[in-house]
């Protein structure tokens, strides 16, 4: 029996796939490019000012495209109100990566709402994840990058926010958004037909 569902189709899973590794691109080619920041101090959304910024620019679209995909998809596979909270935080946490787009880090309240939403939303959305769907086959590295993204939400928020800054908030934010991102590349490409 065919569907007409487009979610199911290989097109829909490859434009997920495309616009969580367009992010990786151009996540690399930043960094190659402004070697004049450090990569260990400077957050990411610093980069999308200046040289190439454009390219990380139109990443944060990709990624949060990549996300409003995958959450349109677990809403279809819902069984529960927990999936639909689950499908609700991954939809914010996309909007928080939109408002980092559109307001770049010198307009500090939306850009910081932004991120924050995006940074601290992904790994509920994680845990929530490995939490409902204990059964199914991405359950332990699902799991696993939850737990990593929250640990590293925790040490940047502790960096940032306290006297005891190690220097380490911007690799503590990129470690994090790495974790995400394979998340997404992975779950993406294992997308579940209908």
């Amino acid at each position: 029996m065919t569907t007409n569902n487009p979610s199911s189709s290989p097109l829909y899973r490859n434009l997920a796939v495309a616009g969580a590794l367009f992010f990786c691109f151009a996540f690399v080619l930043v960094h190659i490019v402004r070697d004049d920041l450090s990569l260990l101090h400077r957050t990411l959304s610093i980069y999308a000012v200046g040289p190439a910024g454009w390219v990380l620019t139109l990443g944060f679209f990709s990624i949060a495209g990549t996300q409003m995909l995958v959450a349109f998809r677990l809403y279809q596979r819902r069984r529960s109100v927990g999936d639909v909270l689950t499908v609700a935080v991954l939809m914010v946490a996309a909007i928080g990566i939109v408002l980092v787009a559109i307001f770049p880090y010198q307009i500090r309240l939306p850009h910081n709402a932004g991120a924050a939403l995006q940074l601290g939303l992904f790994p509920i959305f994680l845990l929530l994840r490995a939490l409902l769907h204990r059964n199914e086959p991405l359950w332990t590295f699902t799991l696993v990058c939850a737990l990593l993204s929250t640990a590293l939400f925790l040490l940047l928020v502790w960096n940032g926010q306290t006297d005891y800054d190690l220097g380490s908030v911007g690799m503590a934010q990129k470690s994090q958004i790495i974790v995400n991102t394979l998340w997404l590349v992975v779950f993406s490409w294992r997308l579940p037909n209908a």
